[in-house]
């Protein structure tokens, strides 16, 4: 082994808690979008962290609590980029709820990494139950806030026969099936081809408030 290569081993064993936990998360990720999750193990985890069995052991003590970190971790995530949108005082409704699809799509949370080890959990019938227990707080959360910006711009528009929660409802399963589809289709469609199926669902649903460009006017609805 180099010099190098020796300092950046010395340095992983060494670094902070927070770092050590954030390189098994990742090594978990890669290990599980290679592997799966029943071919993940501890063994598989900290060979690609570069760190020891007992430093695994230590922050995470099993496999259970380190894959439960992992879809936590990718849950936080990806809420914390949609509710600083929601938060934002700066955009109407009409712009927030354009945003929040489009943080479906965030680079940070719409990788092939992430996408695979998100179909990991869904795809094995032992680690679903995991993952609703973990996550559907926040899945309803998502949904919740994007029917209440779906209600206030039907209500805004005066749009006739529109559902807010059949509305967000399917804006929540495009978004799943995009996801698939990136995953498994990667050459077949691209981020930008995802991102305009979900936004014609508000192009066609609320045409005064919406092109395929994006929300018509920031104050409401075009006259």
């Amino acid at each position: 082994m180099g010099i190098e290569a020796a300092r950046e081993v010395k340095l992983r064993r060494t670094a902070p808690k927070e770092v050590r936990r954030q390189q098994l998360i990742e090594a978990t990720m890669d290990s599980i979008a290679e592997n799966g999750i029943s071919g993940t193990t501890m063994a598989t985890v900290t060979r690609r962290a570069g760190l020891s069995m007992g430093i695994v052991s230590l922050h995470f003590e099993s496999k259970e609590n380190l894959l439960t970190s992992t879809l936590r971790y990718l849950a936080e995530e990806h809420r914390a980029v949609w509710v600083a949108i929601q938060k934002d005082a700066s955009l109407e409704p009409a712009e927030k709820l354009w945003a929040i699809i489009d943080a479906n799509f965030h680079p940070r949370v719409c990788t092939p990494l992430k996408i695979a080890v998100w179909f990991a959990f869904f795809g094995e019938a032992r680690y679903r139950d995991i993952y609703r227990s973990m996550v559907e707080d926040f899945d309803t959360e998502r949904a919740l806030a994007v029917e209440e910006l779906c209600q206030f711009v039907k209500d805004e528009g005066g749009y006739e026969g529109v559902d807010p929660h059949a509305l967000a409802q399917s804006i929540e399963s495009l978004a799943d099936g995009l996801w698939l589809n990136l995953l498994l289709y990667p050459k077949w469609i691209s981020l930008e081809q995802s991102k305009a199926q979900i936004f014609d669902l508000l192009v066609t649903h609320f045409p005064r408030h919406y092109t395929a460009d994006g929300p018509i006017a920031a104050g409401g609805c075009a006259k």
